[in-house]
Order: C-alpha cells, then structure tokens, then sequence
C-alpha cells in the first residue's frame, strides 16, 4: 500500500521535473516562500538557503534548489506547491496540471483554518504597503539626489562660465603679453643696432683719434730729429773754422826749413867740439886747463841754464797744452750745452705744442663725454619714468582685474547661494510632501536633514573666516636663524647696564643697525627724545628686552636676533619695558667700517633651506629658487621692506655665488605656502568624487573641531575646510607628489615655538607650515655611508654596485650579530643606529661598523631604513641618501631584478610613502630621476655617478629636526 502512494508521489513529481526548465526560468523563489513556509512545508533554515546561499548564484539555481526540498516532503510539498502555482502563477499551475486555476487554499484552511488563510493575506498584504513605501522613499530620494545634481550642475554651470571668463582673459593677457614681447624683440633689436652702430662709430672715432695722435708724435719726433741735425751741422762747420784757422796760422815751410838748417849746424858743430876734445894729444897746460874748466863750468852753467829754460820751456808747453785741452773741453762741453740747450727748447715747444692738442682734445672729449651723460641721462629718466608709468598702469590694471574678480566672485557666490537656498527649498517642500504622505500611508521613516547645512558650500563669511586663521598663522613672530645663543662677550667689554622706558615709540626714539652676525647696535638717537633722556647713545650694544610684547609678559635675546625680528621686538613692545646693553663702541666702529668697506651688508647672516618653489618673476621678487635648495640671507629687511636680500650658495665649497637677489620674508612666504596649499586642495578636490567628499565632510564634520554644529554652523564648515587641507597635507599618497617642479612644496612637521593660542590645538599643531628651514654647514673630510631608498631596492643595488668591481670605491657595512640579552643591555647603554630582528638574534649597525668601513677609504653601503638617519646625524655621520624615484614610466623596468613585491601598484605606493618620509629628514638628499635611466645596469652607473657628485658637495643640516 505505502509502494503504491509512493509510486503515485513520484508520478506527479515526474509532471513537474517535466515541466522543471520553464520552472527555473519563470518562478521567482522570495515569492513562493512564504506561503511555503506558512504550509509548514519550509522551515526558516530551509528559506534562508534558498534565498541567501552563495552557491546559488542565479535565480534558476534557488528555484531549482527549492524544487528538490520540496520533493523531498512528498505529497504534501507537492500540494502546496501546486497552490503556491495557482495564487501566484496560474499559467505556470496550467503549464503543470492542465486544469484552470480556482485560487483555494486547501493547505492553509485544513492546517490553519480560516484565520490563518486571513493572517496570511494581511501578512502579504502589510508586505505589499512595505515594499510600496520603500519604493516611494526611493523614488523621493531619487529625486531629492535629482535635484542635487541639477544643484551641483548649475554650480557646474557657474564654475564653467567663470573658467571660460577666466579662459577668455587669460587668452587676452596671453595675446597682449606676446604683442608686447614681440615689441620688446624689436625695440630691443633696434636698440642692438643703435648700440652697435654707435660703437662702430665711437670704435672709428677712436681709431682717428689714435691715428692722429700718432701723427702728430711722428711728425713731433721728425720735428726733434731735424733740429737735433741742424744743431750737429753747426758744431761741425765751428769744428771746421777752427781747424782752417789752425791751418792758416801754422809757421810757413821756409821758416820750418831755416830752423831746421841752424839745429843743423848745431848739431856739427857740437860733434866738431866733442872730437876736438877726444883728439887732444896730452896734457893740457895749467893755463889751458885753467880755460878749459872755466869753458867747461860755462858750458855746465850755459849747460844749466838751457835744461832749465828748456824744463820751463817744457813747462810752458804742457801748461800750454792742458789749457787749450780744458779750452777745447770747455768748448766742447759748451757746445753740447748749447745743442742740449736749443734740443730742450724744441722739446718744450714740441711739447707744448703737444699739451695744447691733447687740451684741446681733452675739451673735446669732455663736451663729448657730457653730451653722453646728457643724454644717458636723459634716456634713463625717459626709461625710468616709462617704467614708472608703466609699473602705474600695470597696478592700475591689476586693482581693476582684482576688482573685476572681487566682484565675479561675489556673483558667483552669489548665485552659488541663490542655487544653494533654491536646492534647500525644494528639499524642504518635497520634505513636507513626503512627511505629508507617511503620516498617511504609516509610521515615518527615520530621516535626518539636521546635516543639511553642511552641504552647502562655504559663503563669502566662512571664506573670510579661513582668510583670518591664515592671517593669524603669518602674524607669528618673524623667522630666527638658531635659538641657541652664542656669547660676543670678551675680557675687554664693559659690564652689562640696564634701564626701563616705555616702549611705544621706542622704535621712533631710535634707529637700529646690525644682525645676528653682528650684534643689534643702536646707530642714531633722536634729540629729546625718552630714550635719549633714558641714557642710550650710539654705538649701545642691545642684549636683551623684557617686558610685554603683544600682550604677552616675554623676554627677548636681541643678541641674536636678525635686524628684521629686533625691529618687530621693538615695534610689538608696550608698556613699561627693561632694555639691557653693553657700550661697545670699538664693535660698532667695526661693523660701521665693515658696511662702508663692503664685507658686511648689514649684520645678518644665515643660512636656509627652501621649502616651496619661488618664482622671481611672479612672486615680486628678483632672485629665483627652488625648493630644496640652500641660499645665504645677507639681509633680512632690505631697504626697509619686508624682503629678505640672498645669495646662492656654491653646493661645492660652500662660497656664495655672484647671483644676489631679494625673496619674501618669512612670513610673507608662509602666505605663499598656503595659498599654493590651497590652489592643491581645491584641485584634488575637483578631482575626487562628490559623493565620497560630501561623506566626508559629514564624518569630519561630526568628529571634528566643533561638536556642535548647530551652534556655530559657519565656523564649523571654515574648521572643515581647514581639516581637509590638514587632511591633504598629511595624506601620503597625494596627487601633489606627481606635480611638475612650479608647484612643488615640502611639507615637515616640527615642535614649533610659534604662539597659536588663538587656534584649535589640532589646527596649531598640523598647521606648522615652514617656508624656510635654518641649515647649518657641515664639512667631512671622510668618504660618507651610503643610504637607499626605497629600501626594497637597496639589497639589490648594493650587490650590483661591489658586483661590477666597486670594491676600491665602495664596501658593505657587516652588522653584529647579537643575542637577545645583548641586545638589550647595549641598547640601554647606547642606542643602536639600526638593528634587525632574526628568530633570536638581532643584526645591529653601530657607530664602529660604519667607521670601521670609512677608514679603509671607501663609501659605507648601508641596508637601513630612513629613521637612523638622525641617528647617524646625531654622531656626526653624515650620509648620502639616494632616492630612486619610481613611476609608471619606469616600474616595469625592474621586473628583472630579484625584488619581493606583491603588485607594482603596492610597489608605488610604498615609493611615494618614501617620498614623504624624506621631506622630514634633516639633511639634503639626491634624486634619480626616470628619465636618467633606461635599464637596471644605467640605474646602477647613475647611483655610483650620483654617489661621487654627492661627496664632492658640502652637508646642510637642520638642527631643529634632530
């Protein structure tokens, strides 16, 4: 009997497994279950599996999955299957039985009786009204979104327009700035040849000139040359009547040949007597040789007597001769004074003739060289009042485009507001619709629009609200270069004096010189004033100032302070103030022989890092820099304004360069870093998703500054705007990271000493924002270790680097290997500069590993992490770091290398979180930028390449950041 009743539950299943493929494609299983489960048919496990399961992942899989519990109940899930067909779909019921529907609930009145078939239709019944309101809730909120993008598109709309406006405007100033530089070209080119042309001209001129002049010498020297000849055909014609009139007054032949004939006879006559004497055949007789000796004393005397008219004849003669000899020397001499005489007289006439040219050409030139002063002169206050009238113009334009925006803006937010209360309006209306037909159709909804007001847009007060708080953050007290004080003081100066004035018109009273290189020293005191009656004179050294300076009880070291924040000291103070000072009169004598001479500029001196990009051109300033990069300040308030006069420094001596130029202050830089904060943030915010920004604003909105948005609607949304510029800032994977140079900035997080009690604490503290970083030079004489970032890259490239046979150049640092009591015991003594953890050991780099590898000569290849870089600071370890900057250009040029990377998009990531670690290192870095390299062995040439460059260069450390 119990076969046979099986047999005929399977028969009709078999009508239904018949039918089983338009059954799977018609029936919908979440409306049959109910009435399933009111047949007791399906338990709530069972209609939970059927409806939610993960394995049935279409309709035709649940219905089938229903199909077999069912089966599995027999006749009775057959039955009420069957009706569950019939109620829902009939043709699906004649599909199967072949009979008409007749819509009777057999199961339900047989189990339940006829209040349970009348619960169950007011149970189908409430879930129809259900479903029927969810919809309406949706299609009200459709609307309300509908409406919302048609809000957010007229904002669209306006925010096109004023682009186009903007667009339009920019193409006339574009067009208006190419006319003017083509006019600027040409000018410029006329002006080259005017200039050339007139110094072809002068060059000519010139030439003439010399060419006359040499002339003029030439003929001068011929000139000299003649006289000089006619003077020596003179000497010559005297020298040749001498020597005629010597020859006319010479004794005659006849006369010359009588004397010779008696000197002649002489001669014989002397031989006739001397032979007489030698013949004499004996002895004289007494009487003769009384005679012959009378004779022969006469002879001796006459003998005598003739040497001595003879000697005094000779006499005579030589007298004679030396006379006519100092004649003619005398002559001689006379006649080349004369020459000498009449040659200087022709100098002194060629000379003076000459004197009289050059005057005259001196005249020459001097009216020539006025008429060029003239009109130099004359071109330069024609230039000057140009410019004057142009720079006039130029301000006169830019007020009235100000103006022009001012008054766009206010249209825009104008009709911003407009669309806002028109949007708020419809919501309110199709609000109170909605309110209206759920208090008919049931129980309302849950619906909060108590955060409407955070949707709007911020107006033109939250606008004035975030200018105030930025105002604020620049009215801190201006930049000083190091806190820590360093004493001037020596044997030789005079103790410390002080003395209490008022400080109102202290500025007024005085006038200061000087810096924080120098020293602040008082330089004029105004006659009759308090300060000169107080006691202070030139020459005081200023030390310190206490008393209240904006509204604060404050002491100030003015001994090294910059010229600018000794000013703003002075300027800020009120009330009863105390002034200590020195009398340093032989300092101040210095430093006023030091700015006329021209060493010093003005008593400041220090050194910054850059931390934004500063265009001379539209920044209202004359020296360009970019971020990142050192410059010497050489004064801190140039001429009187707030501009601060620099030098570029030489990375590789540390010299200044010959560039010298003005950059903003400090504060007026801190402006420029947010307003370019705030053109970023306004860009990310175009970029990202309204929908996902409006979330966030509420969630930042309900947990941020304000706890009570309904007490202070408008400040809240200015501390919204705020904490989504804090929120930019901070974020590590930001789209300002991927800009190109202009806009570049770095953001870093310090203590901060400046005074925002006025500010949220959150908004003081994030809102640290530093234009310049004071750097102090450091000098290594040492080969320097070697840093690497990403350090998912420095593994592989230090292996590459002593692979390619660096070993000269380079060396790895070896850690110690210590346990874990070790460890710990060293760590208490002295930190360690990097460590890693392995199972129970710990590999530790110390200050002796990386010496160690310096004393041999070679560069310390390190495989740390960017954190033991203050570390490594701190001991006066001063290392190269190398950032190897990856992008989608050049991320797939290191799929060859050996790396541990789950995806590139996470390998990206993690390098742009680098990125942003290395803004907050104390220390310059070097780039490796994707274009310098095109594969893995290009990579590691330009890192070795980088490295040597790096360790030519000087060290800049901020000592604030260690």
């Amino acid at each position: 009997m119990e076969n046979g009743m099986s047999d005929d539950v399977e028969a009709l299943w078999e009508k239904v497994e018949c039918k089983r493929y338009e059954l799977c494609r018609a029936i919908s299983p979440s409306k049959l279950t109910p009435y399933l489960r009111q047949c007791k048919v399906l338990d709530e496990q069972d209609e939970d599996e059927i409806l939610n399961s993960m394995l049935l992942v279409s309709k035709a899989n649940r219905t089938s999955r229903l199909l077999d519990i069912l089966h599995t109940k027999g006749e009775r899930g057959y039955v009420a299957f069957l009706e569950s067909l019939e109620f829902y779909y009939p043709e699906l019921y004649k599909l199967v039985t072949g009979k008409e529907p007749t819509r009777r609930f057999s199961t339900i009145v047989v189990e339940e009786g006829h209040e349970g078939l009348t619960q169950f239709l007011m149970n189908e019944v409430m879930k129809l009204q259900q479903q029927s309101n969810v919809k309406t809730l949706q299609t009200a909120e459709l609307s309300r979104k509908n409406c919302t993008l048609e809000d957010e598109q007229k904002k669209l709309r306006v925010a096109n327009q004023e682009l186009q406006a903007i667009q339009q405007r920019y193409n006339k100033l574009k067009e208006e700035r190419n006319s003017y530089s083509d006019e600027l070209l040409r000018v410029k080119d006329e002006n080259y040849k005017l200039a050339m042309r007139y110094a072809t001209l002068s060059e000519e001129k010139n030439m003439a000139v010399m060419r006359g002049r040499d002339l003029q010498l030439e003929a001068d020297q011929l000139k000299h040359r003649l006289n000089k000849l006619e003077e020596e055909c003179k000497m010559e014609r005297r020298q040749s009547l001498k020597l005629k009139n010597d020859i006319e007054s010479r004794p005659r032949r006849e006369q010359i040949f009588e004397l010779e004939r008696e000197n002649e006879m002489l001669k014989i006559k002397l031989q006739d007597l001397q032979s007489i004497i030698q013949v004499w055949p004996g002895p004289l007789p007494a009487s003769d040789k009384a005679i012959l000796d009378i004779l022969e004393h006469d002879r001796q005397e006459a003998l005598e007597d003739r040497q001595d008219l003879v000697n005094r004849l000779y006499n005579l003669h030589e007298e004679v001769r030396q006379a006519e000899e100092l004649r003619d020397k005398y002559l001689e001499e006379k006649e080349d004074l004369e020459l000498k005489s009449s040659t200087l007289q022709k100098d002194c006439e060629m000379y003076r003739n000459r004197m009289d040219t050059i005057t005259v050409q001196l005249e020459e030139v001097e009216k020539e060289r006025d008429q060029a002063f003239r009109a130099r002169d004359e071109a330069q206050h024609q230039f000057s009042q140009s410019l004057i009238d142009k720079d006039k113009y130029r301000k006169q334009i830019r007020e009235l485009e100000e103006r022009s925006d001012e008054l766009h803006n206010e249209i825009v937010h104008k009709e911003a507001k407009l669309v806002t209360l028109e949007s708020r309006l419809r919501r309110l209306s199709k609000d109170i619709v909605l309110d209206q037909d759920e208090v008919l159709r049931g129980p309302p909804s849950v619906h909060s629009s108590s955060s409407s007001h955070q949707s709007e847009g911020m107006d033109s007060y939250d606008l004035e609200q975030v200018t105030n708080i930025f105002r604020k953050l620049s009215l801190d007290r201006p930049f000083r270069p190091s806190l820590s004080s360093f004493s001037r003081s020596s044997a030789s100066l005079k103790p410390v004096q002080e003395l209490s004035l008022l400080g109102e018109n202290l500025l007024m009273d005085i006038t200061l010189v000087g810096g924080n290189h120098s020293g602040i020293f008082i330089s004029a005191v105004q006659s009759g004033s308090m300060a000169e009656k107080a006691g202070l004179r030139e020459g005081h050294h200023l030390l310190l100032l206490e008393g209240y300076i904006r509204e604060e009880n404050q002491s100030i070291s003015l001994d090294t302070s910059t010229q600018e924040e000794a000013y703003w000291t002075l300027q800020h103070c009120s009330g009863p103030v105390k002034l200590h000072y020195r009398a340093n009169f032989d300092s101040y004598r210095r430093l006023q022989r030091d700015l006329a001479d021209g060493p010093l500029v003005s008593g400041d001196s220090f050194y910054i890092r850059v931390n934004l990009n500063i265009s001379g051109q539209s920044d209202c300033c004359s020296l360009s820099v970019h971020c990142d990069e050192v410059v010497h300040v050489l004064d801190t308030r140039h001429q009187g304004r707030s501009e601060w006069l620099c030098a570029h420094v030489d990375p590789y001596n540390g010299c200044d360069l010959a560039d010298c130029g003005t950059i903003p202050s400090n504060s007026r830089a801190q402006q420029m870093l947010l307003v370019k904060i705030q053109k970023l943030v306004s860009r990310g915010g175009k970029e990202e998703n309204e929908i996902n920004r409006n979330k966030k604003n509420l969630q930042s909105e309900e947990t941020g500054l304000s706890p009570d948005p309904k007490a202070s609607p408008r400040m809240s949304r200015a501390s919204i705007f705020l904490t989504q510029i804090l929120q930019f800032v901070s974020r590590v994977d930001t789209k300002y990271k991927r800009m190109n140079s202009n806009e570049r900035v770095r953001i870093i997080n310090s203590g901060g000493t400046t005074h925002r009690k006025k500010l949220p604490e959150r908004l003081s503290r994030s809102l640290n924002l530093i234009p310049y970083s004071p750097v102090t030079l450091q000098r290594t004489q040492r080969r320097r270790p070697v840093l690497f970032t990403p350090t998912a890259l420095a593994k592989t490239i230090i292996q590459k680097i002593l692979n390619m046979g660096a070993a000269m150049d380079f060396d790895i640092c070896k850690p110690d290997t210590l346990s874990k009591e070790e460890f710990h015991l060293k760590q208490n003594v002295e930190p360690f500069i990097h460590y890693k953890e392995k199972h129970t050991t710990f590999e530790c780099i110390t200050r002796e590993n990386i010496e160690a590898v310096a004393s041999k000569g070679t560069h310390c290849l390190l495989e740390a992490e960017l954190t033991c870089v203050k570390d490594l600071l701190r001991r006066e370890i001063y290392p190269i770091i190398i950032y190897v900057k990856i992008c989608e250009r050049n991320v797939k040029k290191l799929r060859k290398l050996p790396l541990r990377m789950e995806s590139e998009e996470e390998f990206m990531k993690l390098c742009r979180a680098k990125l942003k670690e290395l803004e907050g290192i104390p220390c310059l870095y070097a780039k490796v930028e994707p274009e310098a390299w095109a594969g893995t062995d290009d990579l590691i040439r330009v890192v070795k390449d980088r490295i040597l460059e790096e360790q030519k260069k000087m060290v800049w450390v901020e000592q604030d950041l260690l």
